[in-house]
């Protein structure tokens, strides 16, 4: 049985991997490009080339990707963010208590 974890990673797998092939695919449409001639250039098969044009398909490997995002023109930039475990509670500061009293009072009156 998968744990959450993994269901997490599959998850933004699959939406990586949706982002990046829909971003493909419109270049390489826009560029008059075929599933053919990119691999013709990338050296490899339509059927690799179709496994990184398809949305749901995320055991491609980086470097497949990363080939396959150079001969289209695109740049690729991987950045790790941290996950936020916990959320702990904060006790605002007495002297600010007023002006957090206002906001609170003005975000109350927006229509």
């Amino acid at each position: 049985m998968a744990t959450t974890r993994t269901l997490a990673a599959n998850r933004e797998a699959t939406t990586i991997k949706r982002t990046l092939a829909r971003g493909f695919k419109s270049r390489l449409r826009a560029q008059g490009g075929s599933v053919a001639s990119l691999a013709r250039e990338l050296g490899t098969s339509r059927t690799a080339i179709q496994r990184v044009l398809d949305p749901d398909n995320t055991s491609i490997t980086l470097h497949t990707m990363v080939k396959a995002a150079h001969s289209l023109g695109y740049k690729v930039r991987l950045e790790l963010e941290p996950r936020v475990h916990k959320i702990e509670p904060v006790e605002t500061p007495e002297k600010l208590r007023p002006l957090l009293d206002q906001l609170g009072a003005a975000v109350d009156r927006l229509p």
